[in-house]
């Protein structure tokens, strides 16, 4: 086979291969940068709005994965809901029990996985209790040793009463009355700090 003579100046090979003279580059599109003017730009803004959000990075538009750690702030965050006389572990005729003091301890790390903001948690709680169950005053405390974001079905609570009876039997009904409080909190938490 004969190899075709290549024209004067051009080379077959090179780092510029594609700045090569050829015959039907009328053919291909034009990619020479055009600037845009003042309405144009406005006009692309709008339909391409910039991102906003506590977990995704602006210059990652493609959403691909991003890791956020948000231990401090979902710790602090996890307390004042606990804390909150609102939030109410376990309701009902004549019983009403709340937590007055939360401590939290653990990790919490905010996703961003193909666009959509996740909060991940690995929480360990221990809440002081009291309030009023059967018509009596009760207190007492309870520790989750293992509040995780994957399993919110799945965690334990351990609750002790205070001293007297009414207390025990409180205690034992938080076992599992405290659980939907619970989930609503981790809910309420990860709503606020995604959003921030």
């Amino acid at each position: 086979m004969a190899e075709a003579e290549a024209p004067a100046g051009t080379s077959k090979s090179g780092y510029t291969y594609w700045k090569r003279d050829i015959g039907d580059a009328h053919v291909l599109p034009d990619s020479t940068p055009k600037k845009l003017d003042d309405d144009d730009a406005v006009q692309r803004l709008k339909e391409d709005p910039p991102r906003v959000s506590s977990v995704g990075s602006s210059w990652n538009a493609a959403g691909t994965w991003e890791e956020k750690d948000m231990s401090v702030a979902a710790r602090a965050e996890l307390e004042r809901i606990l804390s909150d006389e609102s939030l109410a572990l376990l309701e009902g005729a004549n019983t009403k029990v709340v937590a007055c003091k939360a401590t939290v301890t653990g990790d919490s790390q905010a996703y961003n996985i193909r666009g959509r903001p996740r909060l991940g948690f690995e929480f360990k709680v221990k809440c002081s209790w009291k309030g009023t169950f059967e018509g009596e005053e009760v207190s007492g405390e309870f520790q989750i040793p293992e509040f995780d974001s994957s399993d919110l079905d799945g965690f334990e609570i351990r609750p002790s009463g205070k001293s007297s009876d009414a207390s025990g039997k409180a205690a034992e009904a938080l076992r599992k009355g405290a659980r939907p409080a619970m989930k609503r909190a981790a809910e309420t938490l990860s709503a606020n700090m995604l959003r921030a």
